[in-house]
């Protein structure tokens, strides 16, 4: 069977009506009955057959009210009885903008259901009075799927308004703004239209949307997304001018943004050469490390300090407190030289420079020849350093596979 509401003279309601009569939230066309597998104790009154996850229980509506000539002035706030198809519930009516309806009026209400169930938008539905239990109005859904009440009245009434009377692609439009820069994902459509995921994708294009892999969002919050990423790059090279560059965990996170409006509007600037991707560090065009006249020369004593003892290296601790910047800048200074590899730490304890641990490679690969096979004290003495020094830097020859551990002896790959 097929259910359709009361026809609406708006263009989006002879279209809605069009499309509502081969809707999976009324009417089934597959072949083989997915009734099957549900028990008879798992049905009950006003529940409605759908594909899985399309659409999803509403305990709040946004919708238009109409009281009748008959009836007494409803009151914000006021319980009633709430009838559409065969769903019976109480709610609670918050009026948008008034504190009543005069019979005969009619008002934009956001009504808070006791239970929740399944509406779409163009239902028809009936109120009652509290109590006593008569008929005293009736209205029909424009949003099953209402944001909190943190927006204005009359940003709230101009949406409404357009979810009545707009076009699909301006209903289409109106949906993906709300959502600002996360966007309308496309598979949250057919419960926000109740239209198929297939025609909200050629709406999509009529409309204007941007497409972010499958989230749809507005041309202007696009372009917010792209300045908000923007500004955030380029504060943060403003606060640690000692890095390269903002890690893309940190700047979705800091942004807001889903994975797929980030990826999608990274790519565009990337693009555009707004800004530049080195591997998982986002900076912008030109803009690297920036140091002072003392940060570079620390850096420099850093660098010689580790490069000129060889393998007999001093403790970090000792050659950072020899430096005139503070402890702050001067471990920021030693992460870039980590980073760049000029620096490779191979304990909580030891750092190398790279040229000492190319030499040391260098000199087991040409031992190979004579001794595949090095313990630690024939390494102690090709190398000259103590046990301290020894035992580290053989595991870290094992985790570079240059050797391998055998009993008390290495292999020399």
């Amino acid at each position: 069977m097929i259910v359709t509401a009361s026809q609406r003279s708006s263009t989006w309601s002879s279209w809605w009506l069009e499309n509502r009569t081969q809707h999976p939230a009324r009417a089934c066309s597959t072949s083989t009955s997915p009734m099957a597998s549900i028990p008879a104790g798992g049905l009950a009154r006003g529940m409605t057959l759908a594909t899985a996850d399309t659409f999803h229980p509403t305990s709040r509506v946004d919708a238009l009210l109409s009281i009748l000539p008959s009836a007494k002035p409803l009151k914000d706030g006021a319980r009633v009885h709430f009838h559409a198809y065969t769903t019976e519930t109480i709610a609670e009516a918050r009026l948008h903008g008034a504190k009543q309806i005069k019979p005969g009026d009619e008002q934009y209400v956001r009504l808070r259901l006791s239970e929740s169930a399944l509406l779409l938008p163009g239902d028809r539905f009936i109120v009652r009075q509290f109590s006593p239990v008569v008929t005293i109005g009736g209205g029909v859904v424009l949003d099953a799927s209402p944001l909190a009440r943190k927006q204005a009245q009359h940003d709230i009434a101009a949406f409404l308004t357009q979810m009545m009377a707009g076009s699909p692609e301006q209903v289409l439009q109106a949906r993906a703004a709300r959502r600002g820069t996360r966007g309308l994902p496309l598979n949250e459509v057919p419960g926000e239209m109740n239209i198929r995921q297939e025609e909200a994708s050629k709406l999509a294009g009529k409309a204007g949307l941007v497409w972010c892999g499958q989230v749809l969002v507005a041309p202007m919050a696009y372009a917010e997304a792209k300045g908000l990423t923007r500004q955030a790059v380029r504060k943060f090279h403003d606060a640690n001018p000692l890095v390269a560059g903002m890690s893309k965990e940190e700047l979705r996170d800091q942004i807001n943004l889903g994975a797929e409006v980030f990826n999608s509007v990274l790519e565009k600037l990337v693009e555009e050469k707004q800004l530049e991707v080195a591997g998982e560090l986002v900076h912008l065009p030109g803009r690297g490390v920036v140091m002072k006249d003392e940060e570079a020369e620390s850096k420099t004593i850093i660098e010689e300090a580790f490069a000129s003892a060889g393998l007999k290296v001093p403790s970090l601790k000792e050659v950072l407190a020899s430096l005139k910047v503070d402890k702050i800048r001067a471990q920021k200074i030693v992460t870039l030289l980590l980073r760049d590899k000029v620096l490779i730490k191979i304990s909580e304890e030891l750092v190398f420079h790279q040229s000492a641990l190319i030499d040391l490679r260098h000199k087991i690969a040409a031992l190979k020849a004579t001794a595949p096979k090095i313990d630690v004290a024939h390494f102690k003495d090709l190398t000259g350093v103590s046990r301290k020094y020894a035992i580290p830097l053989l595991e870290y020859l094992d985790r570079e596979r240059v050797t391998r551990r055998v009993g008390d002896e290495r292999v020399i790959l």
